[in-house]
């Protein structure tokens, strides 16, 4: 029996952000490419679940990307113009925790465990199921796909949050 790989495994579109895109707040190539997958009703069925974001430039740097305040600014200005994330981005790596926790309030409280405000994280996973929808409605998605879809948001989302930490070093 072969296994049939998510596209986002099998065939990954890495979309990068170079620290000279972010830092200039160029998003016009990002975009122009973004809009050309929602413009096309074939390329966004061929492009869903395959794109991995990827920021480049901040290797040395020893914040989370989240913390950087130009990374921020730029994703947050993409997303004000584009919101179909949920639709395109890959299910398969941290493309959607690392989009959802640069566009809202986040701290990382102990390494490795980062708080996010959870009313910017509601509107903005609202916003951003709201969009993929509305994607899927015009391009005739099957509903179980999108129900697919969504739960494995969904799961990511909920893998990724703590509910409490125990122990003397947090408070």
């Amino acid at each position: 029996m072969t296994q049939r790989l998510r596209p986002g495994i099998a065939e990954p579109v890495f979309l990068m952000f170079s620290r000279q895109q972010i830092e200039t707040g160029d998003i016009g190539e990002a975009l122009e490419f973004l809009q050309g997958l929602t413009d096309d009703p074939r390329a966004a069925l061929d492009y869903c679940g395959r794109i991995s974001l990827m920021v480049d430039g901040y290797n040395d740097d020893p914040r989370e990307i989240f913390e950087i305040s130009e990374v921020r600014a730029f994703l947050k200005g993409l997303d004000a113009q584009w919101p179909y994330w949920f639709f395109f981005l890959s299910q398969a790596d941290d493309s959607i925790k690392l989009l959802e926790s640069c566009l809202c309030d986040t701290i990382e409280v102990i390494p490795g465990v980062a708080s996010i405000d959870l009313d910017q994280m509601e509107r903005a996973l609202a916003r951003h199921f709201g969009a993929m929808n509305r994607l899927c409605e015009a391009l005739n998605v099957p509903e179980e796909q999108i129900e697919e879809m969504s739960e494995g948001i969904v799961s990511l989302i909920q893998n990724a949050s703590v509910e409490r930490i125990d122990g003397d070093d947090y408070q």
